[in-house]
């Protein structure tokens, strides 16, 4: 049985920093509550990750924390786009596909570590350099992008998303073992395939997320995290 106030508790350490005023700023701009929840949820499944290859606590607290902001970018693209029912032109989807640059910029505005702004800028550089916005490909891309670059996939399939409905748990795990060494590090494939932390997280989510409710913004929130 998954202890979910451990979860909760790991979740909700990461606010709890010198930054957290940033931090909190920074997830009040994610205007959608289900960008704020996948960003928890791949928060968690990354750090799950990092836990498992064996990361140091600093490390693995840095790769949360990565997940939690790595969709920021978004707060400076206009809600038209976000929000838009139908498909998006080839200029629309450019301008999207700049986020991770945006939330680089943003987080190097708020000073935050270099190892951070770092993952948030590389979370959508593809293993094999299909990705973007810099097409980055095997260890070009730092360790901490790798990981929220599979745990973020792994989100957005087991998730209705505005784009998609959800797939199950096991043809999600199938694709990313059939995408391992071209989208996804091959390492990082196997610790997925193999955590059963991340799968107890994954059937329970929906709760540990529900105790962990979207931050409203009221200035004395800023001195309580």
């Amino acid at each position: 049985m998954i202890n979910l106030t451990l979860y909760s508790n790991k979740i909700g350490s990461s606010l709890k920093l010198k930054s957290s005023e940033k931090l909190f700023n920074l997830l009040i701009s994610l205007r959608s509550p289900w960008r704020y929840y996948h960003c928890v949820r791949v928060g968690t499944y990354a750090s799950i990750l990092a836990n498992y290859i064996g990361m140091s606590k600093k490390h693995t607290r840095h790769v949360r924390i990565s997940g939690l902001v790595h969709d920021v970018g978004f707060s400076a693209i206009n809600d038209r786009i976000l929000d838009k029912q139908s498909s998006l032109t080839a200029e629309e989807f450019t301008y999207v596909k700049f986020h991770p640059v945006l939330g680089m910029r943003i987080l190097d505005c708020y000073d935050f570590p270099e190892d951070i702004i770092k993952a948030v800028a590389q979370h959508h550089e593809s293993f094999d350099g299909s990705g973007y916005p810099m097409g980055l490909k095997g260890e070009q891309i730092s360790l901490y992008g790798r990981i929220l670059f599979l745990a973020e996939a792994f989100d957005t399939m087991t998730n209705d998303t505005p784009y998609r409905r959800a797939c199950t748990v096991d043809a999600a795990m199938k694709s990313i073992k059939d995408l391992s060494d071209k989208s996804f590090d091959p390492e990082l494939v196997h610790a997925m395939l193999d955590s059963e932390e991340l799968t107890n997280f994954y059937m329970q989510r929906d709760r540990i997320c529900r105790n962990y409710a979207r931050p409203v913004l009221h200035a004395e929130d800023l001195f309580t995290l």
